[in-house]
């Protein structure tokens, strides 16, 4: 039995496994008890040659498919707690504006956003109580995941 080594990926050190992948899948996604979150991302990755696509009568040309594969790296990713979430269909989310100061790819944190300052207008959540927050955003091909907490997830790297 081929068991995958752990990587845990402490709050001091950057999330660039993640942003190393050119693409993310949402595998998973798990509330759990006392307002945790656990995500579950595997990487994708090109498979087989171009191919020409018709979408809607119009014909796409070179595009690659791109799945999960046994090689693709797999990551848990999990909040202990959190002052909010969203989940976005990646199709209707707006990429950053000019305002909006992160770091990162795949795997953002920023400290000056739109949802930030929604959930500051919408929540009596502040820097006092709960205390000093952090915008997390998980970019995947299919979901954009927004979590507001105030502690860093832990990252456990669980494949390849």
């Amino acid at each position: 039995m081929n068991i995958p080594s752990l990587h845990l990926v402490t709050a001091s050190e950057s999330f660039e496994p993640i942003d190393n992948c050119d693409y993310l899948f949402l595998a998973e996604m798990q509330e759990l008890g006392g307002n945790g979150l656990r995500l579950l991302v595997r990487e994708g990755r090109p498979v087989g040659g171009p191919q020409d696509k018709v979408i809607a009568g119009h014909t796409f040309h070179d595009c690659t498919p791109i799945k999960v594969t046994a090689e693709s790296a797999a990551f848990e990713i999990m909040w202990e707690h959190y002052v909010a979430y969203c989940v976005l269909n990646e199709s209707f989310a707006s990429p950053p504006n000019d305002e909006d100061v992160y770091t990162g790819k795949s795997f953002r944190i920023y400290s000056k956003s739109g949802f930030r300052q929604y959930i500051s207008r919408s929540t009596f959540a502040t820097e006092e109580y709960p205390g000093p927050m952090q915008h997390y955003e998980v970019c995947c091909q299919d979901h954009v995941i927004n979590v507001i907490s105030t502690q860093p997830p832990t990252v456990t790297q669980t494949g390849p």
